[in-house]
């Protein structure tokens, strides 16, 4: 069926099991069809639900990938009043391991990406176990939590600072997103390859992967399209290509993750918020030379980055400290990176830690001065 095909039969199927009822509200059109293929709708009404188990022949709404985002445990979805799959059943299998996978990516910001890895890959390693055996009306969703799950691999391994594993991760999440043709986590894992391929030293493959991701541009939800032209404008600016960075970085505000309040944190590129885009800004602002602006960027927009976001807070704090040795003001790079180290040990963050080892190493001739020196001093200590 084509978008207004299935809108159709779908509003069809609501007359049907609600008679007599005014459903003006709960009808759909072909533009709702196209968001709920690009998941930007998770967990539709129960009435849509219902009409589009009936029009699909599915016996539940995991069959569908439907769910709350919002169910993180038994609990929660008890006091939401919603109906928690049978015990022991393919469904609750589903529900389980996407809760686990929401409560792992709050880990990572509570205690760091070692622990959180401890149970990643455990995720995965069961997962593994279940595919070969997956009913046929189950393995998709399966499929696509086990590309979710070694994204998040890749990710947490990426802020471990092993590239290989990171690497390895992140294409097997690709292989199972292309398996299933899933355009959300192609898109996101082939994102997570450009960061990889930056980390590694080579921005030409960066812009590569980055302009890759994009053409799945318009068949991901609005934050994943602002994620991938942040990524995308980081790359290019590494390779000298200022005004087209700039033009996306201005272009991604329109999908900012903040533009849609009440967001669920942990869907993908949840944190890509205005600040989060602007403290790329800065980081563009200062490969590009103009470490001023960049300054003033920076200062604007870290306020606005949750200090619980512990690994971007401290990347944007790391950024400003870069921003001021390019500048040639050692003192405030000092100073800067000395606010985000003790966070960046909290976090756990090797990579941001290395980053700020790197500061260390070019204001090492300033030990003179006095913010310099404390900075120093409990850089070692850290080490």
């Amino acid at each position: 069926m084509s978008r207004s095909e299935l809108a159709d039969a779908v509003n069809a199927a609501l007359d049907r099991l609600y008679p007599g009822r005014v459903l003006t509200a709960q009808y759909v059109d072909f533009r709702w069809i196209g968001k709920l293929e690009r998941g930007e709708h998770r967990w539709p009404s129960e009435e849509r639900r219902n009409a589009l188990r009936q029009v699909l022949g599915a016996a539940s709404d995991a069959q569908l990938d439907l769910y709350s985002p919002r169910r993180t445990d038994a609990t929660s979805a008890a006091y939401q009043g919603i109906e928690q799959p049978s015990p022991g059943t393919w469904d609750e299998m589903v529900y389980l391991l996407r809760a686990q996978w929401h409560l792992l990516v709050q880990n990572d910001k509570l205690l760091g990406p070692q622990y959180a890895l401890i149970g990643v890959t455990g995720q995965l390693a069961l997962l593994d176990q279940m595919l070969p055996d997956a009913p046929a009306e189950f393995r998709t969703s399966l499929i696509r939590l086990a590309s979710q799950y070694a994204e998040s691999a890749a990710w947490l391994n990426h802020s471990l600072n092993d590239a290989p594993s990171a690497q390895r991760w992140t294409g097997k999440a690709l292989t199972w997103a292309e398996e299933i043709s899933d355009p959300i986590m192609t898109a996101w894992a082939t994102y997570r390859s450009s960061q990889h391929w930056l980390m590694a030293g080579n921005p030409e493959r960066s812009v590569e992967q980055a302009e890759a991701a994009m053409m799945l541009d318009k068949k991901v939800p609005s934050p994943v399209r602002a994620a991938l032209r942040v990524q995308n404008a980081h790359a290019l600016a590494v390779v000298g290509e200022h005004r087209r960075a700039m033009q996306l970085l201005e272009d991604a505000h329109e999908w900012a993750a903040d533009n849609s309040p009440g967001r669920p944190e942990g869907e993908h590129a949840s944190y890509c918020t205005r600040g989060y885009i602007e403290v790329h800004r800065g980081n563009c602002l200062r490969l590009g030379r103009r470490p001023a602006e960049a300054i003033a960027v920076l200062d604007a927009a870290i306020p606005s980055i949750p200090t619980l976001h512990r690994q971007d807070f401290t990347a944007a704090l790391v950024a400003k400290a870069a921003a001021h040795l390019a500048a040639d003001q050692p003192e405030q790079a000092a100073a800067t990176a000395h606010t985000a180290l003790p966070i960046a040990r909290r976090a756990g963050s090797r990579r941001i830690l290395q980053q700020l080892g790197q500061i260390g190493s070019a204001i090492g001739a300033h030990r003179h001065l006095s913010d310099v020196r404390t900075f120093l001093d409990d850089l070692v200590e850290t080490a």
